[in-house]
């Protein structure tokens, strides 16, 4: 009687693991389908939404271009001037100086 009493305990627990590993697979699988369609409907209606909206991959990238392009005529344009003011500084010095000259000629009249 015993032994009869541990069989069946056995597969009790048998079938209820195995009832609990089904469940789960189920449980698995209807998550995994439910977040694979949600995503594609995200996906699909983003796109949908991008593509009415006027919105193109490309001109993004050109217009990136386009700035980089830009950003490197002006330091260009910069380094530019900065070396034609290391021509011109000394000049400029005594310009300054010669002006300040003046102030101090009219101070002393």
């Amino acid at each position: 009687m015993l032994v009869l009493l541990l069989i069946f305990l056995v597969l009790a627990f048998f079938f209820i693991f195995k009832l609990t590993a089904a469940l789960t697979a189920i449980v698995v699988i209807i998550m995994g389908t439910t977040t694979i369609t949600i995503l594609a409907c995200v996906w699909l209606g983003t796109s949908y939404y991008l593509r009415t909206s006027g919105y193109d991959p490309n001109s993004a990238e050109q217009t990136y271009r386009q700035v980089d392009s830009d950003l490197s005529q002006i330091v260009g344009d910069l380094q530019e001037m900065r070396f034609e003011l290391e021509e011109v500084e000394p000049y400029l010095r005594n310009v300054e100086f010669l002006r300040y000259a003046r102030q101090n000629r009219k101070s002393e009249n």
